[in-house]
């Protein structure tokens, strides 16, 4: 390895009261994959922040040192810092609907952070990560959560950066394709010389391709050992009965230019049961997610309990929204982010289920906490201020105050680490076991998928392929 490109002393930060990290040392150089690795909610994130200096206003850094490329990092102008952060780091973000202006299509942002036009360059990059010319006349919507972590990537490192900062930035891919990214992001780390951080709770991905494995334990980094790693049981979910939610004939859904998304699918979803839904990204898993929750319309047929699904919103569309609840893959999108979880958590019981007395609805809200083993201090936090899994668990309370017959969970466990993925399933197992309710889980994960559900439905370019189960 070659010099240092970055490096941090007694890097301090704190939220409030509490300790994040603790006289932290760091350093990279030029062609090093480090993985970072730790539980969700551990401050992973907030490293990658400080070192960046784009840090949340309550939350309170220091350091001794910190240099990039030699240059005093604590020290630089404004408009200096902007300038490496445009020429010399990438960075990649863990949500890429977030990182994108949903106004402009992915050409014209990728146009906007060039250095220089060059439009073929552009299309290589693309290529590079595996997506085609046509994505770049789509908006950000258009794309699937797997389609924008990729754009993503191509931004990240369209400008050959000598520093790239990742945050988890194979959450929303199917294994295979986290596989050729990671395999992607290594091969352009060496051959440009590109110094690489990569926040990560898949820790075998981390092993298997990055130069060092670092875990973060009580603030501090310290090198982690493959032999450390545990692995998790998780209880299959299952019910006898055979009646039918939802049954799909021919359902078919377009992109605005006439592409397919999905091509006459057709299989059924059981009642009392969870059916997982696997396939790559780009499958149209997350189409189907929301056809099925109502927000997109669809050709074919669709009948939940033996009526069609668009005749159901078209007479009853609010009914509808409360028998079928869906859980989005970023939870922070389940919850008012002006309103502590408390808040939040009453709207479904005081519209909804027309609870008055709020004292009430907090003894409702209280008791299913504990119920559900989660901590009663969650509530009077702001969504910001929890962990992804934390927040992810308290959406799932939310969705359930509803007291909805079918859950529909959108890659909800894909920015989580392996103890918070347990945690968000055993919420989850708790209330299908209790409730008998209807889950359909999405996600790209297959043996996740195979450990908890009774069926399992593969998709691939927008077609049933199997059940496996």
């Amino acid at each position: 390895m070659g010099k240092t490109f970055f490096e941090v002393k007694q890097l301090k930060a704190s939220y409030r009261q509490e300790v994040i990290l603790k006289n932290l040392d760091f350093s990279i150089k030029e062609g090093e994959v480090i993985g970072i690795i730790g539980e969700s909610g551990i401050g992973k994130s907030t490293f990658l922040e400080c070192l960046l200096g784009n840090i949340h206003q309550k939350v309170m850094m220091s350091a001794s040192e910190m240099k990039f490329l030699e240059e005093n990092w604590l020290t630089l102008s404004s408009k200096r810092r902007r300038e490496y952060l445009r020429q010399d780091i990438g960075i990649i973000f863990q949500n890429g609907q977030h990182s994108l202006d949903p106004l402009f299509t992915i050409g014209q942002q990728l146009e906007e952070i060039m250095l220089e036009a060059n439009p073929q360059k552009i299309i290589e990059t693309l290529k590079m990560v595996q997506l085609k010319e046509t994505v770049l006349h789509l908006y950000p919507h258009e794309l699937s959560g797997g389609m924008l972590q990729r754009v993503m990537i191509a931004m990240a490192f369209i400008n050959q950066p000598k520093l790239i900062l990742a945050d988890e930035p194979f959450s929303a891919l199917d294994v295979p394709l986290q596989m050729e990214m990671m395999q992607l992001i290594v091969h352009l780390a060496k051959q440009y010389s590109t110094a690489t951080i990569m926040v990560t709770h898949q820790r075998e991905l981390a092993y298997k391709f990055c130069t060092k494995v670092l875990t973060l334990e009580e603030g501090k980094l310290v090198a982690q050992k493959k032999d450390s790693l545990k692995t998790f049981n998780f209880n299959r979910l299952s019910n006898e009965k055979k009646e039918t939610f939802f049954q799909l004939k021919n359902v078919t859904s377009h992109y605005k230019n006439e592409n397919l998304i999905l091509k006459n699918l057709t299989f059924d979803i059981p009642k009392y049961e969870v059916t997982g839904i696997i396939g790559h990204s780009g499958a149209g898993k997350t189409t189907l997610a929301r056809i099925l929750s109502g927000f997109i319309p669809y050709e074919g047929h669709i009948l939940i309990e033996g009526k069609e699904l668009r005749e159901v919103l078209a007479q009853e569309k609010q009914g509808y929204y409360r028998r079928v609840q869906y859980l989005f893959q970023n939870s922070l999108l389940s919850f008012n982010p002006n309103q502590t979880v408390l808040k939040s958590l009453e709207e479904p019981l005081r519209f909804v289920r027309k609870i008055k007395d709020r004292p009430e609805r907090i003894q409702m809200i209280e008791e299913l906490f504990l119920k559900l083993e989660l901590e009663l201090d969650w509530l009077n936090k702001y969504p910001h201020q929890l962990s992804g899994g934390q927040c992810q668990r308290c959406a799932i309370a939310r969705a359930i105050f509803a007291q909805p017959e079918c859950l529909i969970c959108d890659e909800i466990t894909s920015s989580l680490d392996e103890a918070n993925q347990e945690k968000v399933i055993q919420v989850l197992q708790k209330v299908q076991e209790e409730t008998n309710m209807t889950i359909v889980l999405i996600s790209h994960n297959q043996l996740l998928i195979e450990a908890i559900c009774s069926t399992v439905v593969a998709l691939k370019e927008g077609q049933f392929i199997e059940t496996l189960i």
